[in-house]
Order: structure tokens, then sequence, then C-alpha cells
């Protein structure tokens, strides 16, 4: 019989201002709070990936193709040997 991984149970407490934009994205969104942090957690996952490939997250609106913001976080992970 195959063991099934248990998961992992997280407590976070947020500022008050924090609380309140999970609040108004899982309004917007319709996400429970564990599914709102799963895709966070995945966005974050896709970004520090590409910072250890030496990667960046750019934001392109494609009304002006030509205009690029790169995503920038307060992490940084060493890159891959």
């Amino acid at each position: 019989m195959r063991e099934v991984a248990k998961g992992r149970r997280v407590t976070v407490d947020l500022a008050p201002a924090a609380s309140q934009e999970v609040d108004r994205l899982r309004s917007l969104t319709g996400l429970t709070t564990a599914d709102l942090f799963r895709c966070a957690l995945a966005l974050f996952r896709i970004y520090v990936g590409a910072q250890q490939r030496g990667l960046e997250v750019r934001l392109v609106d494609p009304a002006k193709p030509d205009v690029v913001t790169r995503l920038e976080l307060p992490v940084f992970t060493p890159r891959e040997s």
C-alpha cells in the first residue's frame, strides 16, 4: 500500500491592510483564501525559478507592447550552476 504525503497547514498573521487586500482579491476572483495563496505560491515559484536561471519576469501591456515593466521582488536566490 502506497503512503500518501500529508499536506502542510500554514498560519500567517497579516497586517490589517494585507488582510483587506486578501478580501478584495477573493471578492474579485471568487477564490478561497487557500486557493489565493496557492496561486501566489505558484507565481513566486515561477519568479524564483526565473531568477535562478538568470532570467527576468516582465509585464507587458498588450496595448503598448513596447512598454515593459520588470517585476522585482525583495528576494535573492543564487543562480543554478
